[in-house]
């Protein structure tokens, strides 16, 4: 029997009607364009770079185009836009789990730093250039070498012995129905 793990999501009831319908669901671009409007670049940037990295450690299926957002913890899961929290089991083979604190940092296109140091360096860098924050870097059609940093840094998010982290969260590439257990 496949080891599973107990996750929450919190969806929009269109989500959940879908999923309780069809009995499967995925995200599509066309679901983060319209939630996020005007502000959907910012986004895209680091959800983009979460798909190209994350499909290579769980299969992604070809009708999944972006992750859905899950937690271990309950409080976790919530994110503040209302809908339902949906309590999984979910087979370990189809999670990928990761820092939210430095997924933080991606989703605010900031540079992940290995120290202190690093960290510093980084600023006095971006000083030297005049640019106030990473985020100008990464969403401005200049500075490429920077932008290259900054994105490799984010790598980052998938170094890490996950077992250590305290504040996890996770990613599917779909919803099934057969793994909830309670939706709330």
């Amino acid at each position: 029997m496949k080891k599973k793990i107990k996750l929450w999501t919190q969806q929009s009831e269109i989500v959940k009607d879908k999923l309780l319908s069809e009995k499967r669901t995925t995200v599509k671009k066309r679901y983060i364009k319209r939630k996020y409007g005007s502000e959907d670049k910012i986004f895209l940037t680091a959800y983009d770079f979460f798909v190209k990295e994350a499909k290579d450690l769980v299969d992604k299926p070809k009708d999944a185009e972006y992750p859905i957002w899950a937690a271990e913890d309950k409080q976790h899961a919530l994110s503040g836009a209302g809908g339902f929290l949906i309590q999984l089991k979910v087979p370990c083979n189809k999670v990928i789990l990761f820092d939210a604190d430095k997924w933080n940092k991606v989703l605010s296109l900031k540079y992940i730093p290995d120290d202190d140091k690093d960290l510093k360096d980084h600023k006095q860098k971006l000083k030297r250039y005049g640019i106030n924050s990473d985020s100008d870097v990464v969403l401005s059609p200049h500075y490429p070498k920077l932008k290259e940093e900054i994105k490799k840094s984010w790598q980052k998010l998938f170094e890490d012995d996950i077992s250590e982290i305290t504040n996890k969260k996770a990613a599917l590439w779909e919803l099934r129905l057969e793994w909830v257990e309670d939706i709330i």
